[in-house]
């Protein structure tokens, strides 16, 4: 026989759904990270600098451009910040050249080289200004 307990759980396991529910359909948190998709302008945008700083930081004679994007985030600050991990390949092209994006990737294996990257770009676009803040890159 059911006691006076069991009329009580229905109700609040009831409550319980219908807050879960709820949740998911609740604006995020301001200021906190979201997924973000790739093909956003600000997303291109962001790649693009971090990329290029990239290339002007490293030793490399060949440029190097993305492969993949594996991930993306973004948090509104005051400004954006982009959390974007990438597959970033060597091309081979000299980083001279000013767009790398025809320039086919090394299939030599002594030449071919690799890297996951974890980038992180603070923009203010209103100001014009982007910098790097995390620049962290791991062979593959």
């Amino acid at each position: 026989m059911a006691g006076p307990r069991s009329f009580l759980l229905l109700p609040v396991l009831l409550l319980a759904l219908v807050l879960a529910v709820q949740a998911e359909r609740l604006p995020r948190l301001l200021g906190g990270i979201v997924e973000a998709n790739e093909n956003e302008e600000g997303v291109q945008q962001a790649l693009g600098f971090a990329v290029r700083e990239f290339n002007r930081a490293s030793n490399d004679k060949f440029g190097s451009r993305v492969f993949r994007v594996v991930r993306v985030r973004k948090q509104v600050v005051a400004g954006i910040k982009y959390f974007i991990s990438a597959e970033i390949r060597r091309t081979t092209c000299s980083k001279s050249v000013a767009d790398l994006s025809s320039c086919p990737y090394h299939e030599d294996p002594t030449l071919k080289k690799h890297s996951i990257c974890e980038f992180e770009v603070y923009s203010v676009p209103w100001l014009g200004k982007t910098s790097l803040l995390k620049n962290e890159c791991k062979d593959a």
